[in-house]
């Protein structure tokens, strides 16, 4: 596997998010993928992800 892109510089600047949303895309990508091959399907997993993000927006951890 492909390691995450780096930011572009250390400190915040104004395209950091977006970097960072097309620096982990490919991997959620990739995920996706392997989760559709095992027999998930894409709504599925689509709301894996929201159930996911949601948790963590409270929650120091992901799961």
């Amino acid at each position: 596997m492909q390691p995450i892109k780096e930011p572009r510089e250390d400190d915040d600047y104004a395209e950091r998010a977006l970097d960072c949303r097309e620096a982990i895309g490919a991997k959620v990508q990739q995920v996706t993928e392997a989760a559709m091959h095992a027999g998930w399907s894409q709504d599925e997993i689509k709301a894996a992800f929201i159930e996911i993000a949601e948790h963590w927006k409270t929650a120091d951890h992901i799961m």
